[in-house]
């Protein structure tokens, strides 16, 4: 599994991508990130190298080693020769900075670069191989089992320089606890980790996170030397170094092919097809410059200095080695003007009490699959992608990180990336949808001259609305007025309707009146009757004389009955006249209820109209407000 991953700075910009040799690495299909697929990356490094927004970091020991430390673990340190490479004028402080915190021992690497050179020579001497694929870089080893399985075979069967180390110290020194490695390398995590490696070291310190955590807390400290003596091992983090190595104990004859950079190396590997005629061996590193720059160094390191550093520890390697712990001779391993047999003879009495089998590793077949679509499903892709002609589907930007567009569609068959990451996919859908926008603007332009047509008859309309409305409270008010004078003249007649009734109820009285004087008249005439009647009869009886008295007499009678009669017709005229005098007075007072209705209902209608023309004033208002709001839209 992976220590490398992806941080919150991550914008998407695919340059992880793009340089990583490794193909299924990185899935772009969440949150506009690229992400590490943690058991596919083989933590070569490139990608934070490149990263220019600080969006890929990884995970070392280094904070648990100094917790382990702090809380009085005993813990040896073995450090990369490229750290005295790094930091000459510094490392014996920085030892002895350690060795005041409580580490145990503290060993170079180089003298573990040693026994490897020894192992990989006598691999050599008892197989003959040819070919052989070198161990000491672990991104190389996680390449080769996880996706070049068949290289494995010619994988040197040897721990690299530090599991030599460490299993030198744990079988041969006897050391018991935990072991660090102040290491030059992120990757060196996954070898610790590595079932086929023991468990032989517990903490990988990078540099960079090293230098970090103690700051300049080490310049006060007292120098302290590391612990065994070694030779050439020390060349090991150069490019070429274990060529070196082996080359000084082969002979310069001896064909060794050299391979670094995170780019050569890996497209090396692919088309790399051993044979026989294949040189004896591959000295192949992730790094370019080596592990004296490995990915888990610091930034800004004089590289000049580094190399001149280099230079110095190899005329010492050569001058004389070491014999601290080994017994003198007359040829060393490291003799400069021995022969390369004299100085393998040496190096093999060097370590003629250690057993070849105690630094023999193995490799695990950890392939990732990586699946290639069909040429069906990859058209089906490119559809989806809009890439329907071949000069579409061979574009070949770049920009989605791979280098040609059937990379693209492989990626995303393989779930690792996604069609809206290809920017000719997106340039595509953002054509189509200017074209849809462009048709939508025209029929927007043509719905728009509609909805003008239709809003100039709206307004039109509010304008006959208006124009019928003022009308209408016109008449309302027209109306209104018409409504109040006719209830004023309902009111007038009204009124004399009532002194109508007074005046026929004055008749009637009279004519009551009248009829009592009638009959009170007739009573008189009747009474002058027999008056008239007695003095005729005595006239009669006068005689002669009483004969003017008598035509008088017959007179006034004559009269009586004249105005008896008379008086009989007026009282029947009378007694004809007064039910009619009472039926009008009735009907009169019938009609003053009825007009006394009608006055009420004008007077509501009259109200109701005013009611009517103050809704009109308002409608009206209400259908200017509208309309003019109409001639805005």
């Amino acid at each position: 599994m992976s220590f490398i991953n992806t941080n919150e700075l991550c914008t998407g910009c695919n340059k992880c991508i793009r340089n990583c040799p490794v193909f299924p690495s990185n899935s772009a299909v969440e949150n506009d990130k690229v992400n590490v697929v943690l058991d596919a990356c083989i933590d070569c490094g490139e990608c934070i190298d490149v990263c220019t927004h600080n969006a890929r970091e990884y995970t070392d020991d280094t904070k648990e080693f100094f917790d382990a430390v702090k809380n009085g673990q005993k813990i040896t340190v073995v450090i990369a020769p490229a750290f005295i490479a790094n930091y000459p004028a510094q490392y014996k402080r920085i030892l002895g900075y350690l060795k005041e915190l409580g580490v145990s021992h503290i060993y170079s690497v180089s003298f573990g670069a040693d026994i490897c050179t020894w192992g990989y020579l006598k691999y050599f001497e008892k197989t003959g191989k040819k070919g052989m694929i070198s161990s000491p870089c672990p991104a190389v080893v996680n390449y080769i089992e996880k996706y070049r399985k068949e290289l494995i075979e010619y994988m040197m069967p040897v721990y690299s320089p530090v599991m030599c180390m460490a299993k030198y110290l744990k079988k041969y020194e006897h050391i018991t606890e935990k072991i660090a490695f102040l290491s030059p390398c992120i990757a060196k995590k996954s070898e610790i980790n590595d079932k086929n490696c023991e468990q032989l070291i517990s903490y990988n310190v990078t540099f960079n996170n090293f230098m970090d955590y103690i700051g300049d807390a080490y310049k006060t400290a007292r120098e302290y030397n590391d612990e065994l003596a070694y030779g050439l091992g020390s060349m090991y983090p150069m490019p070429g170094g274990l060529k070196e190595n082996v080359k000084w104990f082969l002979g310069e004859d001896v064909s060794v092919r050299q391979v670094e950079g995170e780019h050569e190396a890996y497209r090396f590997l692919d088309e790399y097809k051993p044979s026989s005629d294949s040189p004896i061996m591959i000295d192949i590193l992730n790094c370019a410059n080596g592990c004296l720059f490995g990915t888990g160094t610091q930034s800004g390191i004089d590289g000049q200095k580094v190399y001149a550093e280099m230079s110095r520890q190899r005329k010492i390697a050569k001058k004389e080695a070491k014999k601290s712990r080994f017994k003198v001779q007359k040829i060393s391993s490291w003799t400069e003007n021995a022969s390369p047999q004299e100085r393998y003879k040496a190096l093999c009495r060097q370590f003629e009490n250690l057993s070849l089998n105690d630094f023999v590793r193995n490799y695990t077949d950890r392939k990732i699959d990586v699946n290639t679509p069909s040429a069906a499903q990859q058209n089906e892709i490119f559809r989806d992608m809009n890439k329907i002609t071949s000069e579409q589907q061979c574009i070949d930007c770049g920009c989605c990180g791979y280098d040609s567009c059937k990379e693209m569609v492989k990626a995303i068959y393989n779930g690792i990336n996604r069609k809206e990451n290809c920017i000719y996919y997106i340039k595509s859908v953002v054509e189509n949808e200017r074209d849809e926008t462009s048709k939508l603007r025209e029929t927007e332009k043509e719905n728009q001259i509609k909805k003008d047509e239709m809003i100039a008859e709206i307004v039109k309309q509010f304008e006959s609305l208006g124009s019928g409305i003022a009308e209408l409270s016109k008449a309302n008010d027209t109306s209104a007025g018409e409504a109040t004078d006719i209830s004023k003249m309902v009111s007038e007649i009204s009124e004399r309707c009532n002194e109508l009734t007074d005046s026929l109820s004055v008749i009637s009285e009279f004519i009551d009146v009248f009829k009592s004087t009638s009959e009170n008249i007739t009573g008189i005439a009747g009474q002058t009757n027999m008056l008239s009647l007695n003095a005729s009869i005595e006239a009669a009886r006068a005689g002669e004389s009483g004969r003017g008295f008598a035509v008088v007499a017959g007179q006034i009678g004559k009269l009586a009955d004249e105005t008896k009669t008379l008086i009989i017709q007026n009282n029947n005229k009378a007694d004809e006249t007064l039910p009619k005098m009472q039926l009008c007075i009735e009907l009169i007072k019938n009609l003053v209820n009825d007009i006394e209705s009608i006055n009420e209902k004008v007077a509501a209608i009259a109200a109701t109209t005013e009611e009517i023309s103050a809704q009109s004033q308002s409608l009206q208002m209400m259908s200017g407000d509208i309309e003019e709001s109409v001639k805005l839209i």
